[in-house]
Formats: structure tokens, C-alpha cells, sequence
């Protein structure tokens, strides 16, 4: 009987003590938030050419430029052309017909809401330089929310979308240094 006793006394003490962790551990909540898009066209999105051709994301390296180049604000280098690849030959989830539809995110934290352009995210390094993207009407402000580039229609199940990026001197003269930089990107489909 002792034994019960004993072994009925250890099982409800170690329930109270589970009992309080499991309080403990609820007790530290949080929200967790689920995004997204159903759609009957998804394409890859696959860095072009001028790019390094990574899928989703993808760098453009920019051509060296020299201070000189950019001396007053304003002053812009030779732009750097890429593509941004929608879909691929054979992908039969990308279908052809369709538009595709390429906007950036006003809400990137590199966007100068003044300029347009994408600040420079590395410190101590090149100043007065932002890069600043365009298409074929012209520089993109990057700011307006209203914008967005179409592709070609689809076909073979794929299609490119031209941009050209560039270095545009802000505030005066740039000064010599590294610059690095990004933009959020979406890609919606007609």
C-alpha cells in the first residue's frame, strides 16, 4: 500500500510540475502570418542576361565607373543592360498567351524616396552614388507604386523583361568606394 501510496504521490507531484512548464512555455505567444497567390500561371523567374542568372534572386554587376564620371549631381554612368527571364522553354506552368506583369516593392528599404533610386546599403564606403534602374521609356521611380513593366506575351513558355541599371551620382560629386544594393520585385501574370 506504501508503495502506491508513494508512487500515486510522486505521479501527481511531477503532473503538477509538467502541468507548470506547459504553462510556462504557452505562456510566450506570437503570431505567425501565411502569404500568398493562387494562380493558374507560375513561371520561373530566372536572372537574364547582364546577370548572374540565379532563380528568384539574382545579381547584376555593374561596370566599374570612375568619380570623374559622376561629378555633379545628376550625373549618370553608362547603363548596364539586363533581362529578367520569366518562365522557360518546356515549362508548361508558364502559359504561353499570358503578359507578365514586373513591379518593385515601394516598401524596400533601399529605395530613396526622393531620387527613386536604390541607396547605397555599405558604409564607409563610395558616397553621393545611388543605382538608379531604368527601362526603355526612361529612368524607374522606384518610389511610385504605380509602376510596372509588362513582358512580351509568353510564348514557348517563357518571355524577358529589359531593364537597364546604372550609377547616378546625388548630393554632389561621388566619391570612390564599393556600393551594394537591392530591391524587392513581383511578378504578377495577364
Amino acid at each position: 500500500m506504501k508503495h502506491i501510496k508513494l508512487a500515486s504521490a510522486v505521479a501527481i507531484a511531477m503532473g503538477i510540475t509538467f502541468a507548470g512548464v506547459a504553462s510556462a512555455a504557452s505562456s510566450n505567444g506570437g503570431t505567425i502570418t501565411f502569404t500568398g497567390t493562387v494562380a493558374d500561371t507560375t513561371c520561373t523567374v530566372t536572372g537574364g542576361s547582364g546577370t548572374d542568372g540565379g532563380q528568384g534572386n539574382f545579381s547584376v554587376a555593374l561596370d566599374n565607373t570612375q568619380p570623374s564620371d559622376l561629378a555633379a549631381a545628376g550625373d549618370t554612368s553608362e547603363p548596364k543592360a539586363f533581362t529578367v527571364q520569366i518562365g522557360a522553354p518546356g515549362q508548361g506552368s508558364c502559359t504561353d498567351g499570358k503578359v507578365a506583369s514586373m513591379s518593385f516593392l515601394t516598401s524596400s528599404p533601399r529605395i530613396d524616396a526622393a531620387t527613386g533610386a536604390l541607396k547605397n546599403a555599405l558604409s564607409g564606403e563610395a558616397t553621393n552614388v545611388q543605382i538608379q534602374l531604368t527601362d526603355s521609356n526612361g529612368a524607374i521611380n522606384l518610389a511610385d507604386p504605380s509602376y510596372s513593366q509588362q513582358s512580351p506575351e509568353i510564348a514557348n513558355n517563357t518571355a524577358s523583361i529589359p531593364f537597364s541599371a546604372q550609377y547616378l551620382a546625388v548630393g554632389g560629386a561621388a566619391t570612390p568606394g564599393l556600393i551594394s544594393t537591392s530591391v524587392v520585385y513581383a511578378v504578377n501574370y495577364n
